[in-house]
Protein backbone atom coordinates (compact mmCIF):
# COMPACT_ATOMS: atom_id res chain seq x y z
CA UNK A 1 0.00 0.00 0.00
CA UNK A 2 1.41 3.23 -0.99
CA UNK A 3 1.99 6.10 1.58
CA UNK A 4 -0.39 8.42 2.55
CA UNK A 5 1.17 12.06 1.35
CA UNK A 6 0.94 14.98 3.75
CA UNK A 7 0.25 18.93 2.47
CA UNK A 8 -0.04 22.11 4.35
CA UNK A 9 -0.52 24.64 1.87
CA UNK A 10 -0.52 28.79 3.17
CA UNK A 11 -3.16 29.39 0.27
CA UNK A 12 -6.65 28.45 -0.61
CA UNK A 13 -5.86 28.48 -4.24
CA UNK A 14 -3.23 25.79 -3.43
CA UNK A 15 -5.53 23.83 -1.17
CA UNK A 16 -7.85 24.08 -4.00
CA UNK A 17 -5.50 22.77 -6.77
CA UNK A 18 -4.63 20.10 -4.44
CA UNK A 19 -8.34 18.80 -3.91
CA UNK A 20 -8.73 19.57 -7.74
CA UNK A 21 -5.63 16.99 -8.45
CA UNK A 22 -6.85 14.32 -6.34
CA UNK A 23 -10.32 14.29 -6.84
CA UNK A 24 -11.75 11.84 -4.19
CA UNK A 25 -8.82 10.85 -3.42
CA UNK A 26 -7.74 13.85 -0.82
CA UNK A 27 -9.48 14.32 2.52
CA UNK A 28 -9.24 17.71 4.52
CA UNK A 29 -7.95 18.60 8.22
CA UNK A 30 -7.66 21.33 10.44
CA UNK A 31 -7.89 19.68 14.09
CA UNK A 32 -8.04 15.99 12.41
CA UNK A 33 -9.85 15.19 15.79
CA UNK A 34 -12.41 12.87 13.03
CA UNK A 35 -10.29 11.98 10.43
CA UNK A 36 -6.83 11.09 12.15
CA UNK A 37 -8.74 8.66 13.95
CA UNK A 38 -10.30 7.41 11.01
CA UNK A 39 -6.86 6.99 9.47
CA UNK A 40 -5.28 5.68 12.47
CA UNK A 41 -7.97 2.83 12.57
CA UNK A 42 -7.70 2.22 9.06
CA UNK A 43 -11.34 3.25 8.10
CA UNK A 44 -10.32 5.36 5.24
CA UNK A 45 -7.38 5.13 3.08
CA UNK A 46 -6.82 8.78 1.88
CA UNK A 47 -3.79 9.43 -1.29
CA UNK A 48 -3.37 12.30 0.46
CA UNK A 49 -4.31 14.81 3.85
CA UNK A 50 -4.27 18.45 2.84
CA UNK A 51 -3.61 20.50 6.11
CA UNK A 52 -5.99 23.74 6.18
CA UNK A 53 -4.48 25.39 9.53
CA UNK A 54 -2.09 27.78 7.82
CA UNK A 55 -4.71 29.05 5.80
CA UNK A 56 -5.11 32.64 7.16
CA UNK A 57 -8.36 33.67 5.41
CA UNK A 58 -10.24 30.39 6.81
CA UNK A 59 -9.37 31.11 9.85
CA UNK A 60 -11.32 34.70 10.62
CA UNK A 61 -14.60 35.43 11.72
CA UNK A 62 -16.33 38.56 10.29
CA UNK A 63 -19.26 40.61 9.44
CA UNK A 64 -20.81 41.03 6.14
CA UNK A 65 -24.04 43.21 5.63
CA UNK A 66 -26.31 41.53 7.90
CA UNK A 67 -24.28 38.28 8.86
CA UNK A 68 -21.84 36.71 11.21
CA UNK A 69 -19.16 34.57 8.73
CA UNK A 70 -17.31 32.14 10.41
CA UNK A 71 -14.12 30.80 8.58
CA UNK A 72 -13.74 26.56 7.66
CA UNK A 73 -10.65 26.83 9.69
CA UNK A 74 -12.03 28.91 13.28
CA UNK A 75 -11.75 26.39 15.95
CA UNK A 76 -13.95 26.28 18.60
CA UNK A 77 -12.60 28.07 21.46
CA UNK A 78 -11.97 31.07 19.12
CA UNK A 79 -15.48 31.21 18.39
CA UNK A 80 -16.35 31.59 22.23
CA UNK A 81 -14.02 33.99 22.36
CA UNK A 82 -15.16 36.39 19.55
CA UNK A 83 -17.52 38.88 20.71
CA UNK A 84 -18.72 38.79 17.31
CA UNK A 85 -20.27 35.56 17.94
CA UNK A 86 -21.74 36.62 21.45
CA UNK A 87 -25.27 36.64 20.00
CA UNK A 88 -25.07 33.55 18.90
CA UNK A 89 -26.32 31.90 22.07
CA UNK A 90 -27.40 28.17 20.55
CA UNK A 91 -23.82 27.68 19.05
CA UNK A 92 -22.03 29.07 22.05
CA UNK A 93 -23.90 26.44 24.13
CA UNK A 94 -23.39 23.73 22.30
CA UNK A 95 -19.58 24.55 21.55
CA UNK A 96 -19.29 24.61 25.58
CA UNK A 97 -20.59 20.80 25.02
CA UNK A 98 -18.16 19.78 22.83
CA UNK A 99 -15.55 17.27 23.99
CA UNK A 100 -12.93 19.45 26.35
CA UNK A 101 -10.98 22.53 26.52
CA UNK A 102 -7.86 20.74 24.26
CA UNK A 103 -10.76 19.42 21.62
CA UNK A 104 -11.93 22.63 21.75
CA UNK A 105 -8.83 24.18 20.80
CA UNK A 106 -7.96 22.46 17.38
CA UNK A 107 -11.48 21.34 16.22
CA UNK A 108 -13.60 23.27 14.04
CA UNK A 109 -17.29 24.21 13.07
CA UNK A 110 -16.51 23.33 9.49
CA UNK A 111 -15.06 20.09 10.54
CA UNK A 112 -18.27 19.28 12.71
CA UNK A 113 -20.20 19.65 9.38
CA UNK A 114 -18.71 17.22 6.82
CA UNK A 115 -18.35 14.74 9.55
CA UNK A 116 -22.01 14.72 9.25
CA UNK A 117 -23.09 13.11 12.61
CA UNK A 118 -26.51 12.60 13.22
CA UNK A 119 -26.18 13.91 16.79
CA UNK A 120 -23.27 16.84 16.17
CA UNK A 121 -23.81 19.74 18.52
CA UNK A 122 -22.67 22.31 16.40
CA UNK A 123 -24.66 21.38 13.50
CA UNK A 124 -28.37 21.58 15.35
CA UNK A 125 -27.32 24.93 16.80
CA UNK A 126 -26.94 26.02 12.89
CA UNK A 127 -29.77 24.75 11.73
CA UNK A 128 -32.17 26.71 14.15
CA UNK A 129 -30.02 29.65 13.42
CA UNK A 130 -30.98 29.22 9.73
CA UNK A 131 -26.86 28.92 8.59
CA UNK A 132 -25.48 29.06 4.86
CA UNK A 133 -22.57 26.79 4.54
CA UNK A 134 -20.36 28.76 1.68
CA UNK A 135 -18.39 25.76 -0.56
CA UNK A 136 -15.80 26.56 -2.85
CA UNK A 137 -13.25 24.59 -5.00
CA UNK A 138 -11.60 25.92 -8.54
CA UNK A 139 -14.65 25.55 -10.50
CA UNK A 140 -16.49 28.24 -8.63
CA UNK A 141 -18.39 29.01 -5.11
CA UNK A 142 -22.45 28.08 -3.90
CA UNK A 143 -24.35 28.58 -0.85
CA UNK A 144 -26.01 25.50 0.64
CA UNK A 145 -28.43 25.45 3.36
CA UNK A 146 -27.20 23.84 6.51
CA UNK A 147 -29.99 21.35 6.46
CA UNK A 148 -29.23 20.59 2.95
CA UNK A 149 -25.50 19.31 3.74
CA UNK A 150 -26.61 16.12 5.39
CA UNK A 151 -27.49 13.43 3.17
CA UNK A 152 -26.80 10.53 5.66
CA UNK A 153 -24.55 9.72 8.50
CA UNK A 154 -21.14 10.66 7.82
CA UNK A 155 -22.43 11.83 4.14
CA UNK A 156 -22.59 15.34 2.79
CA UNK A 157 -23.57 17.01 -0.64
CA UNK A 158 -19.58 18.43 -0.80
CA UNK A 159 -18.08 17.37 -4.08
CA UNK A 160 -14.64 16.06 -3.47
CA UNK A 161 -12.69 18.41 -5.15
CA UNK A 162 -14.92 21.17 -2.17
CA UNK A 163 -13.88 23.02 0.94
CA UNK A 164 -16.14 24.79 3.61
CA UNK A 165 -15.05 28.53 2.90
CA UNK A 166 -16.99 29.45 5.69
CA UNK A 167 -20.42 29.73 7.60
CA UNK A 168 -22.60 32.38 7.05
CA UNK A 169 -25.48 32.88 10.14
CA UNK A 170 -27.86 35.87 9.41
CA UNK A 171 -28.63 38.29 12.14
CA UNK A 172 -32.11 38.17 13.59
CA UNK A 173 -31.83 39.77 16.68
CA UNK A 174 -33.76 37.12 18.52
CA UNK A 175 -33.36 34.77 21.36
CA UNK A 176 -31.83 31.16 20.88
CA UNK A 177 -30.73 28.08 22.84
CA UNK A 178 -28.92 24.91 22.41
CA UNK A 179 -29.96 21.86 25.13
CA UNK A 180 -28.67 17.97 25.14
CA UNK A 181 -29.79 15.27 26.96
CA UNK A 182 -26.52 12.75 27.47
CA UNK A 183 -25.39 10.15 30.28
CA UNK A 184 -22.66 12.96 31.30
CA UNK A 185 -23.01 16.62 31.21
CA UNK A 186 -20.67 17.43 29.33
CA UNK A 187 -17.90 15.71 26.65
CA UNK A 188 -20.58 13.15 25.58
CA UNK A 189 -22.39 11.99 22.22
CA UNK A 190 -26.07 13.11 22.72
CA UNK A 191 -29.11 10.82 23.06
CA UNK A 192 -31.56 13.94 21.71
CA UNK A 193 -30.45 17.31 21.37
CA UNK A 194 -32.42 20.71 20.05
CA UNK A 195 -31.98 24.08 19.49
CA UNK A 196 -34.35 26.54 19.17
CA UNK A 197 -34.50 30.31 17.44
CA UNK A 198 -37.49 32.20 18.82
CA UNK A 199 -39.33 35.38 17.96
CA UNK A 200 -41.74 36.28 20.55
CA UNK A 201 -44.86 38.31 20.42
CA UNK A 202 -45.45 38.95 24.38
CA UNK A 203 -46.72 36.01 25.22
CA UNK A 204 -47.18 34.66 22.04
CA UNK A 205 -44.88 32.70 19.38
CA UNK A 206 -44.69 34.52 16.01
CA UNK A 207 -41.83 32.15 14.79
CA UNK A 208 -39.37 29.71 15.82
CA UNK A 209 -36.90 27.43 14.39
CA UNK A 210 -35.99 24.44 15.71
CA UNK A 211 -33.12 21.88 15.01
CA UNK A 212 -33.19 18.53 16.49
CA UNK A 213 -30.40 15.59 16.75
CA UNK A 214 -29.88 12.15 17.30
CA UNK A 215 -33.38 11.58 15.98
CA UNK A 216 -33.05 10.58 12.47
CA UNK A 217 -30.04 9.74 10.37
CA UNK A 218 -28.96 12.99 10.09
CA UNK A 219 -29.63 16.81 12.31
CA UNK A 220 -33.27 17.72 11.46
CA UNK A 221 -35.40 20.41 10.93
CA UNK A 222 -38.47 19.73 13.15
CA UNK A 223 -41.03 21.90 11.08
CA UNK A 224 -44.16 19.53 12.30
CA UNK A 225 -42.62 20.73 16.15
CA UNK A 226 -42.67 24.19 14.97
CA UNK A 227 -46.16 24.19 13.74
CA UNK A 228 -47.38 23.10 17.28
CA UNK A 229 -45.63 26.38 18.76
CA UNK A 230 -46.31 28.82 15.98
CA UNK A 231 -49.05 31.26 16.36
CA UNK A 232 -50.22 30.20 19.50
CA UNK A 233 -49.76 31.27 23.64
CA UNK A 234 -46.06 29.98 24.57
CA UNK A 235 -47.34 27.71 27.00
CA UNK A 236 -50.38 26.42 25.19
CA UNK A 237 -48.04 25.55 22.30
CA UNK A 238 -45.23 23.67 24.92
CA UNK A 239 -48.20 21.51 26.52
CA UNK A 240 -48.91 19.93 23.03
CA UNK A 241 -45.02 19.08 22.74
CA UNK A 242 -45.31 16.67 26.16
CA UNK A 243 -45.01 13.07 25.23
CA UNK A 244 -45.29 14.11 21.07
CA UNK A 245 -43.06 12.63 18.42
CA UNK A 246 -41.51 14.52 15.32
CA UNK A 247 -42.52 13.82 12.18
CA UNK A 248 -39.17 14.22 10.94
CA UNK A 249 -37.80 11.25 13.31
CA UNK A 250 -36.77 8.76 11.74
CA UNK A 251 -34.58 6.06 14.21
CA UNK A 252 -32.83 3.72 12.80
CA UNK A 253 -32.78 1.48 15.54
CA UNK A 254 -35.21 -0.01 18.45
CA UNK A 255 -32.13 0.69 21.07
CA UNK A 256 -33.20 3.15 22.80
CA UNK A 257 -36.08 3.93 20.50
CA UNK A 258 -38.87 4.34 23.85
CA UNK A 259 -36.72 6.17 26.00
CA UNK A 260 -35.75 8.54 23.21
CA UNK A 261 -39.28 9.14 21.56
CA UNK A 262 -40.29 9.41 25.36
CA UNK A 263 -37.90 12.37 26.07
CA UNK A 264 -37.97 14.61 22.54
CA UNK A 265 -40.83 16.76 23.66
CA UNK A 266 -39.28 17.35 26.63
CA UNK A 267 -35.90 18.17 25.64
CA UNK A 268 -37.39 20.82 22.90
CA UNK A 269 -39.44 22.55 25.81
CA UNK A 270 -36.28 22.45 28.33
CA UNK A 271 -34.51 24.89 24.86
CA UNK A 272 -37.55 26.57 24.12
CA UNK A 273 -37.82 27.61 28.07
CA UNK A 274 -33.85 28.55 27.91
CA UNK A 275 -34.06 30.77 24.77
CA UNK A 276 -37.22 32.64 26.67
CA UNK A 277 -35.61 33.39 29.36
CA UNK A 278 -32.53 35.56 27.35
CA UNK A 279 -35.53 37.51 26.29
CA UNK A 280 -34.10 41.32 26.71
CA UNK A 281 -37.58 41.58 29.32
CA UNK A 282 -35.96 38.42 31.23
CA UNK A 283 -32.40 39.88 31.70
Amino acid sequence: MSATLFFAPDSLEDALRLLAEYRGGAVVVNGGTDIVEKIAFDRIRPEAVVYIGNIRSLRAVGRRAGYTIIGGGVVYADILRSPLCAPLDALRDAIAEIGSPPIRAVATLAGNIGSAFPAADGNVALVALGALVELISLEGERSVPVCDVFLGPGRTCLKPHELIRGIVIPDRGHPSAFVKLARRKSQDIAQVSAAVRLDMDGDVCRDVVIGMGAVAATVVRAKSFEMLLRGLPIEEGLAQLRGAVPAEASLRSPRNMAYKEAVMGVIVERAVRKALGRRPSCL
